[in-house]
């Protein structure tokens, strides 16, 4: 119990700050659509699903969602580098805390090792260019090299929490303007290959990177049993 008004770990000092900051861009994000909605602006579902596609199966499958929706390509960027953003000042405070008060418990080892484990193999890598590397481990576009392991490595690497932050920040939007201009390039094309192309490609996109975030979950449950 926290006793005289003392904020609870997860609350304190800079990662605190991190958490608040992150809680507020949800906010702000939220909100956004709830007044897009109010104002039927036709907008507000094609931000939403955005989102949430990008927080299930990450940028590449978002950026594929907004290109194939019409938005403008720094739309994309803005909206794109926003959420990971926030995905990552929520994720990170959280991933320390319990890096630090849970290690042991069965959910920790089941959900959350497996990110300390792949920035903990590149910690060797990078220990000299720490913020070089962490930059370049974001911008990577591999599976488990995006902004949350990126900032779980910046932790290992000993870097202070608010340059992870702005490291994370500014390799998450190199890899997002990489990653529209490429998929605007392709999608326009498909598209005169077949107007419909551009749509099946979105979805094939969307399947395949579930599925796989499905198979890495069963496997990770598979792995955390006795």
């Amino acid at each position: 119990m926290q006793m005289n008004g003392t904020p609870p770990p997860l609350m304190r000092g800079d990662r605190g700050q991190i958490f608040v900051t992150g809680c507020a861009m949800l906010i702000a994000w939220v909100a956004t659509i709830a007044i897009l909605w109010r104002l039927q602006h036709h907008r507000w579902l094609d931000v939403l699903v955005m989102g949430f596609t990008q927080l299930m199966v990450g940028r590449a499958g978002a950026i594929a969602q907004a290109t194939q929706a019409g938005f403008n390509p720094y739309l994309s960027i803005l909206l794109a580098c926003y959420i990971d953003c926030t995905i990552v000042m929520i994720a990170y405070p959280v991933l320390i805390f319990s890096y630090h008060n849970l290690l042991e418990r069965r959910f920790f080892k089941q959900h959350m090792e497996p990110i300390f484990a792949s920035a903990r193999r590149n910690v060797a890598h990078f220990r000299r260019s720490k913020i070089i590397g962490v930059f370049a481990f974001v911008w990577f576009p591999f599976f488990m090299t995006g902004v949350v392991a990126g900032s779980v490595l910046g932790y290992l690497l000993g870097l202070r929490p608010w340059i992870t932050m702005a490291t994370v920040a500014v390799g998450t939007l190199s890899a997002t303007i990489c990653w529209v201009f490429a998929y605007n390039n392709i999608f326009s094309w498909l598209g005169t290959v077949h107007r419909s192309v551009p749509i099946a490609v979105t979805v094939v996109i969307i399947i395949v990177l579930a599925v796989r975030r499905i198979i890495v979950e069963r496997n990770k449950e598979r792995n955390g049993r006795p």
